[in-house]
């Protein structure tokens, strides 16, 4: 099997996230644009506020799976000390459990307004390496060497209508009509 890192663990726990979404406002009827949707995965966040053409193909599948249905201020950022998730990863048992009001009851600040709830924190650039590798190249050549030799023709007609043929060769790689046959006065001109 492939190893997964934790940032593409993450952003698929995001995309069950987006579709258990889609399916209770589609049950309910309720609108898909008034959720919020929150992580503690700040490399997430980033990936889900950008463009998703800018990253490797697992990243910007699942991103671009994310926001087909919501948009990228709809997700928030939840400090990892405060998200209940959390909690059996950190080895709370079932006996702790219960005592634990943040699991029952969710957390404090998000029952208060919008200026309560924690900001996202430090830079959403900081991501692993999932940019796309698209490489970027650019040929510049510079000669200075001719490309016809005018020394090796007996006359300049001869030169000229080596020229014309392959200025008309140029002409029908370009064109859909192509011209055939000997050349024409106006060619030569």
């Amino acid at each position: 099997m492939k190893k997964i890192t934790l940032p593409r663990l993450e952003l698929l726990a995001e995309l069950v996230g987006d579709r258990l979404l889609q399916c209770f406002c589609r049950e309910t009827g309720l609108d898909i644009r008034n959720a919020t949707l929150w992580t503690d995965a700040m490399v997430v966040l980033s990936w889900i506020g950008s463009n998703p053409g800018r990253w490797k193909t697992f990243v910007c599948n699942r991103v671009t799976g994310i926001q087909a249905h919501t948009t990228p201020t709809q997700w928030k950022y939840c400090p990892g000390e405060d998200n209940p998730a959390d909690f059996q990863s950190r080895g709370v048992n079932t006996d702790q459990l219960k005592g634990l009001d943040t699991w029952w009851r969710g957390l404090a600040w998000l029952s208060k307004s919008v200026e309560f709830w924690p900001r996202d924190a430090g830079n959403t650039e900081r991501s692993p390496p999932e940019e796309s590798k698209i490489p970027h190249s650019v040929l510049h050549i510079l000669t200075t060497a001719l490309l016809l030799d005018p020394t090796k023709y007996s006359s300049y007609w001869k030169l000229l209508r080596v020229m014309v043929w392959v200025f008309r060769f140029i002409r029908n790689i370009r064109r859909a009509h192509k011209l055939s046959g000997e050349l024409r006065a106006s060619e030569l001109t």
